[in-house]
């Protein structure tokens, strides 16, 4: 017998199953049999590292599992290929990144056959092909058209040196990744898309989605929907010419506050903006209200440092930081006190109304504030937990209670409160964290955006016939400076005719994030070269919703909820069936490095598959992938080599096991076998992998045992492997004169009756308690279990009297001694 030689037989394989098309899914309905699963398409860095493994091989398993078991299976893969990398990696090599791209595609699409995936590759796409983002164009137009994509001065992260506006990943401890220059915050026109419209869909849907409650509850936090009031404090500058000279419309100055906590109005004792608020950035009816403030340089300052942080520094940040307005104060509407007011910027001016009201004794921010400004902190809600006395109160009370110290709505629970005092005080109000999407890129390497700008005519889609825009290639890959696209610096691409009038025009040089490109890719995979539309009706039906979406978990308030805002979009527009894309979404665990650490190459602890494919076998690698822990359980696990090791050994004994093959089946195997069909085939498709794996060992090891198993028996054995091992499964169901290949077989079933264990371990019991064990058939009877019990505890039972036996077939003895 040959040994097992992973590389010729993986190489072997891999050639066969591509010429034979093994894994092209036919286009058609078969009855409810069709399953999509779907996976996160890569980015083209040029290398699959052991998390594209986990992503890709793990869930490959699954596919397999369930062609076996009768359901027509797309499992499709493709590129992210646009993006900032590429750009990056351009201008460093002094490489198109067109060329760049291409060649790592090509790359990694033999590092993807490698792992012995079943991909259907042809239906594989790529952002970058003017065929796929033709559509990507078309679609965001008829967002335009509906008014759903839109122009406005936005806040971005701005370089000073490169002269550029930096994506927010491109922002390290608020400096620049490419020069470490300080980013600082300005307002620049940018294409946003008003995914605000659906935040409440985006909410209220989720809840029938047969999704994990962690997922759900992550997006439901990142829209972050607050059904609350807003209250206008009335502003006093400390002289009546003047608090009766500025204001707007007609109406005395105020600050109008979003809270939802009303309830603790009475307990207000400072008033915080947030550094972008509108009014200390333009005044009330354009008089800038903060030139009059007595230290108008400090408070500038401190808005110029707080528009160096981004959102999630600010939010973050421990060390509360702020800058009192010298000149004005606020008016409590409650109390009627006067109240300070200040600018801080653990406040963010897109949440709310940007303004707070400071309840120091009930929220743990405002008190960790108020405490380093030595501000009052007055409670004024009582846990429902206390008693009627008021006691001592220390630090913030942020659960809801009963009122006191609250004048005419002392006594009342909170909920009732808030309601009260909202009519007294104020109104009603729904506000979201969730803001609008700025989809515009000053980068080359990304989809332009079909927009023209004419003087006469205003921003003008770009007509179908025109699309695809096509990205030029240039020389010049760097940013023009005042945040200009590369794209701005190509003549023949930027002076271009108005479509709808004729004269002279220009075409925007932005182009669109890349998030745009993922949150329709699922789509065109069900119909991938279609020239004519995005998807046809009859092929998306087949296939959509997707039944199965695995990802990462970093993904999950990005791209997945992009993608559900993009879809929904789509839906009321008539372009796809369904308002979700996706009937499951599941989060897989990580894989971290031999120390437990996240991998990284400044720690060292990266691994390479492709070296332990080459010494080990793809193989060794899935199976140890799927065995290392729960799948679909957010976790982390650290790469073990003697773990991989030991896998490749299993494959090794599996491999000579093919020399206990018989004519005949052995009887004694038939229980383990018939158990390993039942179980590796209802946790696989659970995704419950290493528990599958392990009743795969259980029935190696029983073959092992009785050195003999019959033919009909290995060949059930060999598919049930199969999705695990492909290749090895795949070459010793050849040897062993299997017909066809073993991944188009069906799924064994099992025999219930052959699942009954020939022998049972009786707990032997007295008074309850366990005092050892017997073996005995599984058909046995009451008296014979009895009277094997009494021997084994013989000297337990001398000299007391038994007064009752206890038997439950197949599982304990009890002897019930007299009292």
């Amino acid at each position: 017998m040959r040994n097992y030689d992973h590389k010729r037989i993986e190489s072997k394989w891999q050639k066969a199953w591509a010429e034979a098309k093994l894994y092209e899914t036919p286009d058609k309905v078969v009855g409810n049999k069709n399953f999509y699963l779907l996976v996160e398409f890569p980015y083209p860095s040029g290398n699959l590292h052991v998390g594209h493994w986990y992503a890709f091989a793990v869930p490959d398993i699954l596919a397999r599992l369930y062609r076996m078991k009768g359901k027509n299976v797309m499992y499709p893969i493709g590129f992210d290929a646009f993006g900032l990398p590429a750009e990056n990696a351009a201008i460093k090599n002094k490489l198109n990144p067109r060329v760049w791209t291409e060649q790592n595609i090509e790359y990694m699409k033999k590092q993807i056959a490698s792992m012995g995936t079943s991909f259907d590759m042809s239906r594989m796409v790529s952002t970058i092909d003017p065929q796929y983002y033709k559509w990507t164009q078309w679609q965001f137009l008829q967002f335009f058209k509906k008014g759903l994509a839109y122009q406005k001065d936005t806040p971005v992260n701005w370089c000073p040196n490169d002269k550029t506006v930096l994506a927010n990943e491109q922002v390290v401890d608020g400096k620049c990744e490419r020069c470490g220059s300080e980013v600082v915050q300005k307002q620049m026109l940018q294409w946003n898309i008003k995914i605000t419209d659906y935040a409440d869909r985006l909410v209220d849907d989720l809840a029938p989605l047969a999704w994990p409650e962690p997922i759900k509850e992550a997006q439901r936090n990142w829209i972050g929907r607050s059904e609350g009031a807003e209250i206008d404090f009335y502003l006093d500058f400390g002289d009546p010419a003047v608090n009766a000279r500025v204001g707007s419309a007609g109406k005395k100055a105020h600050i109008t506050v979003f809270t939802t906590r009303a309830d603790t109005l009475f307990g207000a004792t400072y008033l915080v903006l947030a550094p972008e608020h509108p009014l200390l950035r333009q005044g009330f009816a354009g008089q800038a209200w903060v030139d009059g403030l007595r230290n108008a340089d400090e408070v500038k300052m401190y808005i110029a440092n707080a528009n160096k942080k981004t959102d999630l520094e600010r939010q973050e940040n421990k060390e509360k930081t702020g800058v009192k307005l010298e000149g004005v104060e606020a008016i409590n509407p409650a109390t009627g006190a006067k109240i300070p007011l200040y600018v801080a910027d653990y406040v963010l001016g897109h949440y709310g109304t940007g303004a707070i009201m400071a309840v120091p004794a009930h929220d743990e921010r405002d008190m960790a504030f108020a405490e380093k400004f030595k501000l009052p902190i007055k409670y004024v809600i009582k846990p429902i937990e206390r008693g009627p006395d008021e006691g001592t109160f220390y630090g913030a009370q942020t659960k809801e209670g009963f009122l006191f110290h609250s004048g005419e709505f002392d006594g009342l629970r909170s909920e009732d409160a808030k309601k009260k005092m909202t009519e007294a005080f104020g109104r009603r109000k729904t506000t979201y964290k969730l803001r609008d999407w700025i989809v515009s890129r000053q980068r080359y390497w990304g989809v332009p955006i079909p927009i023209v700008h004419c003087k006469k005519c205003g921003p003008v889609a770009v007509p179908d016939k025109q699309l695809p825009v096509l990205l030029p290639d240039v020389e010049d890959y760097l940013p023009s400076g005042e945040g200009k696209s590369p794209l701005a610096k190509v003549k023949s691409f930027f002076d271009v005719e108005c479509p709808e009038c004729g004269g002279k025009a220009e075409r925007e040089t932005d182009t669109l994030d890349t998030f745009v490109d993922s949150s329709w890719y699922f789509i065109r995979y069900t119909d991938p070269h279609n020239e004519k539309e995005f998807a046809a009706k009859g092929k998306q039906v087949n296939w959509l919703p997707v039944d199965l979406y695995s990802g990462g978990a970093e993904h999950t308030t990005m791209h997945v909820l992009y993608s559900r805002f993009w879809h929904k979009a789509l839906f009321d527009l008539g372009l796809v069936a369904d308002p979700e894309p996706y009937t499951r979404r599941m989060n897989r665990s990580i894989i971290l490095g031999p120390d437990g650490q996240k991998m990284s190459k400044s720690r060292g602890n990266v691994i390479d598959p492709d070296s332990v494919v080459e010494k080990l076998g793809a193989d060794t690698v899935r199976m140890y992938l799927a065995f290392i822990g729960p799948y679909n359980e957010v976790g982390s696990y650290p790469w073990n080599p003697d773990g991989v090791v030991g896998v490749r050994r299993f494959l090794e004994r599996l491999w000579k096991a093919q020399q206990y093959a018989q004519k005949d089946d052995v009887a004694s195997l038939q229980n383990v076998l018939h158990k390993t069909i039942k179980k590796v085939g209802e946790d696989a498709t659970q995704m419950k992998f290493n528990t599958a794996i392990a009743q795969l060992m259980i029935l190696l090891n029983a073959v092992e045992k009785e050195k003999k198993i019959g033919e009909k028996q290995w060949k059930t054995m060999l598919t049930l492997v199969a999705p695990f091992a492909p290749h090895i499964a795949e070459e010793l169901w050849n040897e062993s004169g299997g017909k066809g290949s073993v991944h188009s077989q069906a799924w064994p079933e099992f025999d219930p009756k052959l699942l009954a264990d020939d022998e049972v371990t009786i707990a032997i019991q007295i008074d309850g308690k366990t005092r050892g064990t017997i073996v005995l058939p599984a058909n046995v009877t009451k008296d014979e279990i009895e009277k094997h019990a009494r021997l084994k505890v013989e000297v337990r039972l001398k000299g007391v009297k038994v007064a009752r036996v206890v038997v439950v077939p197949g599982r304990l003895i009890n002897f019930v001694l007299a009292k």
